[in-house]
């Protein structure tokens, strides 16, 4: 395998100079930095008003406009305005809604009495609080009265009921969210490298025996070097065009950080410290040459290039149940499938990592997982050789993975 270096850079060369991977990786990175940028962009434009001097009520300003008719003696306006900064009246329901039709308000609110009334929308929103919100502000309202025919200053009330409570937390492992937004984009990353990087490197070996360039490669170049080469270029070539993308975004974060809300740094700078940085590194990298030399051999079990996808449609959905269970796990950092994932080679790539950030592992788990995950990338980095040998002159039907692996077994053993 002394040739594994030419075959590396030949194609590593060649990848990189596509102008598909180069465009796509300026167009991400710069969409990437130009992100950074958006708070100070909605800073710029998001002037704060002053707020206008009102009664001192606690609940003064539940809701900042409304549209309303009302319908009942038994309720003012100058109550509502207590609780509304800005109220428009109107006379009849027709008029309001009306007003509505022309999108002149969003919300109306019809008052038959101080504890009922009628929501008028024109589009309802999937999620929307204002009638709730107006619910609220009746109900404050009826309540200061009761209060009031009690003799009982309301405003005492509200604040008898308006207790502050001091707490501080003693945090003895990890605190799982300062660690879970830049956690949520890593293990982002790391899906989409192996989708992509994965699907270019079985294209790649099914294209060269389609035209049957494999057949002149190997009568000067060994299997082994050929698709250790091929393995090794595509996965550096994944790392450098994500790292371009993750290093614009860090640059323009660097640039823009006096922008960002304190909570939103705290969560990207404090989310991942240098022991974090480590076992991500050291799985992703295990974890993504495992899935490349799987994907390389599926290509060379193929005889067309248009049945790749179904060749490596299994390889894809189980790294896709790997991404699902470690998207739930980032929920339940400590729950059983996550840990149970974090052992299993072909989930432990995003698995562990994800466990290790955000709650305590133990420092023989991580040998464990760690062994685990090496002593499979080997195995089936030996058997995706011994498979790409075998298929690479196979122009007949196609093999499937399981077969391949029994195939090579039963050959080892003969």
């Amino acid at each position: 395998m002394h040739n594994v270096d030419k075959v590396f850079m030949f194609e590593l060369k060649s990848i990189l100079q596509k102008k598909s991977v180069l465009v796509t990786t300026i167009i991400i990175a710069s969409l990437f930095f130009i992100a950074t940028f958006i708070p100070m962009i909605i800073g710029f434009f998001d002037k704060e008003e002053p707020i206008s001097e009102g009664p001192q009520n606690p609940s003064m300003y539940l809701i900042g406009e409304a549209a309303i008719v009302l319908n009942t003696s038994e309720l003012s306006v100058e109550e509502l305005e207590l609780f509304i900064e800005q109220l428009d009246v109107f006379a009849t329901q027709s008029e309001l809604e009306n007003q509505i039709r022309n999108n002149r308000y969003s919300i109306g609110y019809i008052i038959d009495s101080p504890t009922s009334f009628t929501y008028v929308v024109n589009n309802q929103e999937l999620y929307s609080y204002s009638s709730s919100m107006f619910q609220s502000v009746l109900s404050q309202i009826q309540v200061n009265k009761n209060l009031i025919e009690q003799n009982l200053d309301p405003n005492q009330v509200h604040q008898a009921f308006n207790v502050q409570i001091h707490s501080e937390s003693i945090i003895l492992g990890k605190d799982a969210s300062n660690g879970f937004l830049m956690t949520y984009i890593l293990m982002f990353a790391v899906y989409m490298l192996v989708i992509m990087y994965g699907s270019f490197v079985s294209t790649s070996v099914a294209r060269e025996k389609d035209n049957r360039t494999m057949e002149l490669l190997i009568t000067s170049t060994k299997p082994a070097t050929l698709i250790v080469g091929k393995v090794f270029a595509n996965g550096v070539a994944g790392i450098v065009q994500f790292g371009s993308v993750i290093l614009a975004g860090l640059l323009g974060l660097l640039i823009n950080q006096n922008s960002f809300p304190e909570e939103l740094l705290q969560m990207l700078k404090g989310g991942m410290a240098w022991d974090s940085w480590a076992i991500f590194l050291i799985f992703t990298i295990s974890g993504y040459l495992l899935y490349l030399f799987i994907y390389a051999s599926l290509g060379s079990l193929v005889s067309k290039v248009e049945d790749v996808g179904a060749s490596v449609t299994p390889i894809t959905m189980l790294f896709i149940v790997a991404y699902l269970i470690a998207s739930i796990g980032m929920q339940m950092p400590n729950g059983l499938a996550l840990r149970i994932g974090s052992y299993v080679p072909f989930t432990a790539i995003l698995a562990m990592p994800i466990r290790y950030t955000l709650s305590t592992v133990g420092w023989y788990e991580l040998v464990i997982s760690m062994i685990l995950m090496i002593l499979a990338t080997l195995i089936f980095a030996y058997l995706s050789i011994r498979i790409y040998r075998l298929g690479s002159l196979n122009y007949g039907n196609k093999i499937g993975f399981i077969k391949a692996i029994k195939m090579v077994i039963k050959k080892e053993n003969a």
